[in-house]
């Protein structure tokens, strides 16, 4: 019986071919990218797979201050060791840092230079705790000793080819020479650690120099048994009362699980790049769930617009003695084998399609797993769902029929099988309109960022790293040689730029205010008001050198210009807070020089907030150079030679700071692209099932058309009257997806401190499009039928 079933589907696709395009095509579609993200949803699920994942935890700063508060995945390099001492449940702890809090590091093997940013430094135990496989080298020994240093096989490879490595030296920095003492295997892009280089930890100043208050350093540790969290969270607050006393410090601690990391941390300050959003997946499983009942609704619409082709076969069927039984099985096989191929068809373009989805995307999705159990298992149980889903109201309908009713050939209609049509056809264009309205949100918020005035100028600004610079002789000698370049406007050395790697200090009234606010503090040496074009409200900017505090032995005294914000809060004017010592942190001779009106120092995302420049002792890492528009590419080639002459052995590590400004929306813009790539796959699935409406109506009323045009009726009275009942569809559709799409989008657009206002011509063009969209899907349809010849249609009585 199953046999015949499935061969009389067969030939009943083969017969209709369109109709059997149309849907395996529709169907394939929406499962493409159903599977697609059902891939990604699984590997985002199954980040950090490593053996005791449960056991492993990292520890948590919070700091709250006045106006807001921040998560950190940094805490001070004492935490770890002084927990590991006090609680012996804790079997392993290791600190890491990553390279200079974010600096670029450069690496020489041989005449062969490298730049790397995914250098840590690391306390032994983190090969335990990630279960690092050690390819080459001593597992017991690794990391143990100064100056030496592991290398994923990726990397020894990328230096030293086919070789063991172990026992070679590397130089970093042309300053350091690092013992290669173990090679271990590639961690996968699904792991939080995201280490490509790891250097011991005590080749570190840090490592003897132990604070209780820099907060940088990412501390992981792993217990004998998951329960024993408890112990630790319940030590942290007595540890810190013990070190601080009552008054407390900037900030407390807490532990995250490593089960949570990977899809809690969006909110968290932390070194990997490799963060999830858990909010973000469970909007991708609505999204896949939509997309396969769209493509759901498109076979029932495209199938029952066929009702009245097969009414006769149900008819004969049904008086040679068929039972309702015996059909449904008939339409539930032409069902199985139609998804059966458009599931096969849907897996072979997602496979084909991965390479696409991670560029528009910026995710890495891997093809590892399509070999994942959950969905191996998955598409055995998405074909019987999607065949019980789509088949069912078709098979239903069809079955239904009486022989007399089948056999009349559609003279008998049942209001509510067209009234169901239509609310699945006013279903998908509501999805799809609330996705137009998205992507015309989401690029108008994209333009507004990228032409808002920032309070400073980036274009026209190269940074180039001096971290592979001996010493200031060749410091000097490098700004003199930049400066003597024709392109060069103005330039300024600088522990960071906005928004990179500036270091975070916290700005109080006076000694009564115990919370304060956090500011960014930003050493530089330099034509800072130049490169930077800040807006600069009074006094003037830091100098380069420091003076000599003659009140007191071996005392410096150093200045600092901070932006309104800053003065605002200290409750000043510019000029009255040139001259003051604010307590800052960051030296009890610091005072205040010059106040330069607010910039957006970060991302759009975040309000304007504290910033100080200032020429306290910190580590100069990049030279700003503003350089005249040009010839871009010969512009690069003079700055690179520039630093060949005072570097010869040191690779040229540079980056533009409108790109940096640029990459900090790179998520944004990755959804936006991914958001009208969904759209337009929304409308097309969407236009199937229209189209199939269409047919049906058409086909329906084909008796009704006839007698019309014999009375006089004109093509394109015919086609607008077709028409009209599809674009109230649509008007509908409209109606809903408004409210929805205005409620979604206010929220993503939350996440901005600084965005554009929902205006009503954003909806009103959704509108629009969606009803162009849908008259030229109806269209075909309607001047078909209305040209048709009268006699055809009026002589089948």
């Amino acid at each position: 019986m199953l046999t015949n079933y499935f061969k009389t589907a067969w030939r009943n696709l083969q017969k209709n071919r369109m109709f059997s395009i149309l849907n395996i095509f529709g169907l394939a579609l929406g499962l493409t990218v159903a599977l697609l993200l059902s891939l990604f949803i699984i590997q985002e699920y199954s980040a950090n797979q490593i053996p005791n994942r449960e056991k492993i935890f990292r520890y948590l700063a919070h700091l709250n201050y006045d106006g807001g508060n921040e998560i950190w995945a940094g805490v001070p390099n004492a935490i770890g060791p002084a927990v590991k001492d006090n609680i012996p449940q804790v079997a392993w702890s290791a600190r890491t840092l990553l390279n200079g809090f974010g600096e670029n590091a450069s690496f020489r093997v041989g005449n062969d230079a490298f730049t790397e940013d995914r250098l840590y430094w690391a306390d032994p135990d983190i090969i335990e705790i990630f279960d690092l496989h050690i390819v080459h080298g001593d597992r017991q020994t690794a990391l143990t000793e100064p100056n030496t240093i592991l290398l994923s096989e990726s990397k020894a490879k990328q230096y030293f080819g086919n070789e063991n490595p172990v026992g070679k030296t590397v130089e970093m920095d042309r300053s350091n020479t690092l013992t290669v003492i173990g090679v271990y295997a590639d961690l996968p892009p699904t792991v939080t650690f995201d280490a490509e280089l790891i250097g011991s930890f005590n080749s570190t100043g840090f490592a003897k120099n132990i604070t209780w208050d820099n907060a940088s350093f990412e501390t992981w540790i792993m217990l004998r048994e998951t329960d024993d969290s408890r112990l630790v969270e319940d030590y942290l607050p007595k540890m810190m009362q013990e070190h601080f006393g009552s008054e407390g410090t900037y900030y407390t601690l807490s532990l995250q699980p490593l089960t949570d990391v990977h899809l809690h941390s969006t909110a968290i300050n932390a070194y990997s790049n490799r963060k999830g959003d858990a909010d973000q997946l469970g909007q991708l499983t609505y999204l896949a769930i939509a997309l396969l009942l769209m493509a759901a609704i498109n076979y029932m619409n495209l199938a029952t617009a066929r009702a009245q082709q097969r009414s006769k076969e149900v008819g004969v069927s049904k008086t040679l003695g068929a039972s309702r039984s015996g059909l449904l099985g008939k339409f539930y096989a032409e069902t199985a084998v139609l998804t059966c191929i458009a599931i096969g068809l849907g897996s072979v373009l997602a496979v084909l399609g991965i390479p696409l989805f991670n560029a528009m995307s910026g995710k890495t999705l891997a093809y590892d797993t399509l070999s994942h159990p959950v969905f191996l298992a998955g598409l055995p149980a998405l074909w019987l769902s999607l065949t019980l889903v789509a088949g069912l109201y078709p098979a239903l309908i069809l079955s239904s029929y009486t022989p007399l009713e089948a056999l009349q050939h559609g003279k008998v209609t049942r209001a509510g099988s067209t009234i169901f049509r239509r609310a699945l056809v006013v279903l998908q264009f509501t999805a799809s309109i609330v996705l137009i309205i998205g992507v015309v949100i989401m690029y108008r918020q994209m333009d507004f960022i990228s032409h808002r005035k920032l309070g400073y100028n980036p274009e026209n600004v190269l940074a180039i790293s001096l971290g592979s610079l001996k010493n200031d002789q060749e410091l000097d000698a490098l700004r003199n040689q930049v400066g003597a370049l024709a392109p060069t406007q103005s330039m300024v050395v600088s522990q960071a730029y906005p928004g990179k790697g500036e270091s975070g200090h916290t700005l109080r009234k006076d000694d009564a205010d115990k919370q304060g606010i956090m500011f960014r503090a930003n050493r530089v040496d330099g034509e800072t008001e130049a490169v930077l074009q800040l807006n600069l409200l009074a006094g003037r900017m830091v100098k380069e050198r420091v003076d000599r505090d003659t009140t007191q032995e071996g005392g410096w005294i150093f200045e600092m210009v901070l932006n309104k914000y800053a003065v605002d809060y200290l409750g000043l004017t510019p000029e009255e807070a040139l001259g003051k010592k604010p307590l800052a942190g960051i030296g009890d001779n610091t005072y205040v020089v010059g106040v330069v009106d607010n910039f957006n120092f970060s991302s759009l995302h975040d309000a304007i907030g504290a910033y100080a420049f200032t020429n306290t002792p910190q580590r100069l890492r990049y030279l700003l150079v503003r350089f005249a528009t040009g010839d871009l590419r010969t512009t690069l080639q003079q700055y690179e030679q520039a630093f060949k002459q005072v570097a010869p052995d040191a690779p040229f590590d540079y980056t533009f700071l409108d790109s940096h400004l640029k990459s900090l929306y790179l998520a944004d813009q990755q959804t936006a692209s991914v958001l009208l790539a969904f759209s337009i796959l929304a409308i097309f699935v969407g236009c199937l099932g229209l189209f199939g409406l269409a047919a049906f109506t058409a086909e329906k009323r084909t008796k009704e058309i006839g007698v019309r045009k014999v009375l006089g009726a004109t093509v394109t009275s015919l086609v607008r009257l077709l028409s009209l009942d599809f674009v109230r569809l649509v008007a509908v559709a409209f109606v809903i997806a408004c409210p929805l799409a205005y409620w979604g989008f206010s929220r993503w657009l939350d996440n901005f401190a600084y965005r554009i206002d929902i205006q009503w011509w954003m909806f009103a063009l959704a509108g629009l499009a969606a009803v162009a969209i849908a008259l030229l899907t109806v269209g075909w349809q309607a001047i078909r039928a209305a040209v048709a010849n009268p006699v055809a249609s009026l002589r089948d009585e």
